[in-house]
């Protein structure tokens, strides 16, 4: 049964059915996280900017990811700062050595 809430999560994606992957994001961390996976994937910064602001960690890491991957270190590094300077994992990620 948890193979098929995944694959349905996927299947949303790719239906590009997003707006119901949204909704269901909202009390579903499978969603949520297959969510924050697909604003990744996109370049979606912005979206995931705002859903780190509101708390989502998984947000936050693929945010910092997608700006070092850009080669926006400084900004990843900022905004670790901004979001959640606490975070030590998320500042792991912004300083990580690229090598």
């Amino acid at each position: 049964m948890h193979n098929a809430h995944l694959w349905h999560m996927d299947l949303l994606v790719k239906a590009e059915l997003i707006d119901e992957l949204a909704m269901l994001a909202r009390a579903d961390v499978h969603a949520r996280r297959r969510l924050d996976r697909f604003l990744y994937e996109n370049g979606c910064d912005g979206d995931l900017r705002q859903r780190a602001q509101r708390g989502d960690k998984a947000a936050l890491y693929y945010l910092v990811k997608l700006l070092r991957r850009r080669g926006e270190q400084i900004a990843a590094q900022q905004v670790v700062d901004e979001i959640d300077p606490a975070d030590q994992y998320a500042l792991e990620l912004a300083t990580r050595d690229s090598s």
